[in-house]
């Protein structure tokens, strides 16, 4: 899913990710975004290939506004991302997708001086349970979650998948 790989420039992350959340609109306020990483900063960036990490594109974190990011990525292309706390120290992160494709959503957990990034897969959660909680499918790997009321509860609950990526903070 190529409309992915704009959001993984927020961790470098990772090149195509099928199964992934979006929605057509944010589905977090910016008022409930929180500074996950500080000030930001330069950032190496590493991907899981085949089992074993590879070293990917570089990304600058910069502070936006009162508490999102813009992820610069070595070409100078900006996007704009915010990360929401989860009960359990992990947090949601909410990039604005290219043109009018909406918002994409990774699961990210800080420790120290990395950013650690944990996709969620739509397509291996609970079937049943996703269409009682709204989630529309208008492909097979792509889940919109326009209609799911409580966010933060949504995304405490899934399933998350193996760590794809993480970055370090140079």
């Amino acid at each position: 899913m190529p409309r992915i790989a704009l959001l993984l420039v927020l961790a470098a992350l990772s090149a195509v990710l099928s199964g992934c959340f979006t929605s057509d609109h944010p589905m977090f306020a910016p008022e409930s975004a929180v500074r996950a990483v500080g000030d930001g900063g330069k950032y190496a960036t590493f991907e899981q290939v085949d089992g074993k990490e590879q070293p990917s594109d570089p990304v600058e974190i910069r502070p936006r506004g009162a508490n999102g990011y813009d992820f610069v990525d070595e070409k100078g292309a900006v996007n704009p991302v915010t990360f929401h706390a989860l009960p359990d120290g992990r947090y949601v992160a909410q990039a604005k997708l290219d043109g009018d494709q909406g918002y994409g959503y990774l699961i990210a957990r800080i420790e120290g001086p990395q950013i650690i990034v944990t996709p969620i897969d739509c397509t291996k959660q609970d079937a049943a349970r996703m269409d009682a909680l709204g989630v529309r499918r208008p492909s097979q790997y792509e889940c919109r979650i326009d209609a799911v009321a409580d966010p933060i509860a949504f995304f405490s609950a899934l399933k998350p998948d193996a760590v794809v990526s993480r970055m370090v903070r140079q």
